[in-house]
């Protein structure tokens, strides 16, 4: 017969005694950047050669006056007839940031990405920030446009009762062509007043019959008779180094009617990003160059560039579209 024994309970290895440091997945990480931007499609980027320069304007009013005259007699001299011309200026800035990335850093990280691939697209998305920034604060704006209304009360989208985004776009593509011959092809709205177009009665009472009341941006866009609606939906943090995060809209509630191409003789086109093109830096340049002084690898992004609004008369803008 067995003794009776007593059962003790004895301390095993604990997970973080065999496993002192915790691993690092390899295929997973945690990061934050705006899903787009639409400082390009306000302004489209017109390359150019020089840092500063001249572009011709060919003057409007002789492109749509009938001339009086235009009848001739067998022997008589034709009308003989010209067209103006002005001249507008640009002078580009040169914006851009660096990062550095030391050697015991990059031989010491246990990060799934290179950290020379993740310094070259956190660059990028810095750059492309600025870039929204300032499109955003040059054209998005009182003042400059052809025609500028501010919305209130009543008139304001967000009063669903009262007000009318449609006679809104009508009346804005009307002054655009009238002014211009071309309609706006384009409507820029930030995400504030995308909500209240979306949810518009007005809007909705288009296709009430026909589909669900879940509107996109196509189906907005035909009902206020514009090809195509571009929603501003970038954002930025607006607080100090080592602040809380405080999160804020880089486009407003203002709506922007435009005329919108890209570069080419001839076309109209409300508004350009001038970018010079140094060295291949169109929209923007990455470069890489070693800081032995550190012993660093150090990424550049950089271009030079200036909003320009080449045609006020080919923007209409709505302000304060909701309350």
């Amino acid at each position: 017969k067995m003794a009776n024994y007593k059962r003790y309970a004895f301390a095993q290895p604990t997970i973080r005694d065999v496993r002192p440091v915790d691993p690092v997945l390899t295929n997973l990480s945690i990061g934050f950047k705006n899903e787009a931007f639409m400082w390009d499609k306000i302004a489209p980027v017109a390359s150019v050669d020089q840092k500063s320069g001249t572009y011709f304007i060919y003057t409007r009013d002789f492109w749509f006056r009938r001339q009086t005259g235009a009848v001739r007699a067998s022997d008589a001299p034709y009308l003989r007839v010209g067209y103006g011309v002005t001249t507008g200026t640009y002078d580009t800035v040169e914006i851009g940031f660096e990062k550095v990335l030391g050697d015991p850093i990059r031989a010491a990280s246990e990060t799934p990405e290179d950290l020379m691939t993740l310094d070259s697209q956190f660059l990028t998305n810095l750059i492309q920030l600025e870039l929204e920034k300032r499109i955003a604060a040059a054209l998005f704006i009182t003042g400059i446009w052809g025609t500028s209304t501010t919305l209130v009360g009543v008139d304001q989208w967000s009063d669903f009762a009262n007000s009318d985004p449609i006679a809104n776009a009508q009346t804005a593509i009307r002054t655009i062509q009238r002014n211009t011959g071309a309609k706006p092809n384009r409507l820029f709205v930030g995400r504030l007043a995308w909500e209240k177009l979306a949810e518009h009665p007005l809007i909705l009472d288009k296709y009430k019959h026909t589909q669900v009341g879940i509107m996109s941006p196509p189906l907005v866009a035909a009902a206020l008779g514009i090809p195509e609606i571009v929603v501003g939906e970038s954002v930025e943090n607006t607080a100090a180094e080592g602040a809380t995060f405080v999160g804020a809209d880089i486009w407003t509630d203002n709506a922007l009617f435009l005329v919108s191409n890209s570069q080419s003789l001839g076309v109209a086109n409300g508004a350009y990003t001038m970018m010079w093109n140094e060295r291949g830096n169109v929209p923007w340049a990455v470069e890489t160059y070693r800081d032995e002084s550190i012993r660093a690898e150090v990424t550049r992004v950089f271009t030079h560039m200036t909003p320009e609004l080449t045609s006020a008369q080919h923007g209409y803008l709505f302000l304060d579209t909701v309350a």
